[in-house]
């Protein structure tokens, strides 16, 4: 399989020190009262797919005036299956309809054919980091991206079970995914300290310092942030999206910025929702912590 980027068309421009939150439909109401305090709005596509109703008609008016990304839960960028091509269907459509800043989905496995049907697991399934699941995730991402007409950004996910057997560590299979398809990368900071903590790895700051450090910084288009709901010490931590961020979440971020500069970032928030007020001040703590990394750096610029 050759090297596939130079068909893919330039990723689209977002200012680096953008940030967004998640839309959801508690919400609904609130954004069309009140104009977003935010650089962009984050939703996710399926719930969009359809030609007509409320959610079609409220996305409709808020894209208007705000930027929106699309990010997909269903598409199994990673699966041995091909991706249905009424999902890459209905996502052309909704993309047309939205102009949006953004497309991602997951690096997971979602599809299989039991018994000559194709069924979706429902979940966001990890897959092993072989010399096959790359050929897999390969065909999958440039099949959406040229079904799109677009660049899309792929997101690490949490995974609960460990492989046998793996050809790469993740950043190395992530970074190579990239070199064959041109796509760009999500960096989900939650997802790294909770797979770090489950693990057991050590100190789950330090994990994600050589996790970022082993990406291509260049291929990073979007950050994620977001906080799981806390569990005893000898529990499995599961990435709810049902918390702010925590404290060791923040200083992640911070440092993960002083590494590879700011970059557009969104902060999600699924369940266990909060006002749309108070997630808005999530949203003021990411630009505010993008602001002393580059109060930082012209600090040290020559004069």
């Amino acid at each position: 399989m050759g090297n596939r980027q130079d068909n893919v068309p330039a990723k689209p421009e977002l200012a680096s020190s953008t940030v967004g939150v998640g839309l959801r439909p508690d919400h609904y109401q609130d954004v069309l009262e009140h104009t977003p305090s935010v650089d962009f709005l984050e939703v996710h596509s399926e719930n969009f797919f359809a030609e007509a109703g409320i959610a079609v008609d409220v996305l409709k008016e808020v894209s208007a005036s705000t930027p929106i990304s699309l990010h997909g839960t269903s598409a199994g960028l990673g699966s041995v299956e091909a991706i249905p091509d009424d999902y890459l269907k209905r996502l052309k459509r909704l993309v047309d309809r939205v102009d949006p800043i953004l497309v991602s989905d997951h690096l997971c496995f979602t599809w299989a054919r039991i018994g000559g049907r194709l069924f979706h697991g429902g979940d966001l399934l990890p897959i092993p980091y072989t010399e096959d699941s790359l050929r897999h995730a390969a065909n999958n991402i440039d099949r959406m991206q040229q079904a799109l007409g677009r660049q899309i950004a792929v997101e690490n996910v949490c995974a609960y079970i460990e492989f046998d057997h793996n050809d790469f560590d993740e950043a190395a299979f992530l970074n190579e995914i990239v070199a064959r398809t041109g796509c760009g990368l999500i960096l989900d900071i939650n997802n790294v300290m909770v797979n770090a903590r489950n693990a057991r790895v050590g100190d789950p700051a330090d994990f994600v310092d050589d996790y970022v450090a082993s990406l291509d910084h260049s291929a990073i288009a979007e950050i994620h942030l977001a906080g799981s709901t806390p569990v005893d010490r000898e529990e499995l931590l599961i990435d709810d999206h049902a918390c702010p961020v925590p404290e060791a979440g923040w200083h992640a971020y911070g440092r993960v910025l002083r590494k590879i500069g700011p970059r557009p970032t969104l902060i999600e928030w699924d369940n266990n929702l909060p006002s749309w007020r108070e997630l808005q001040g999530e949203a003021i703590k990411a630009r505010k912590a993008q602001r002393r990394v580059l109060n930082r750096e012209r600090s040290h610029e020559p004069v």
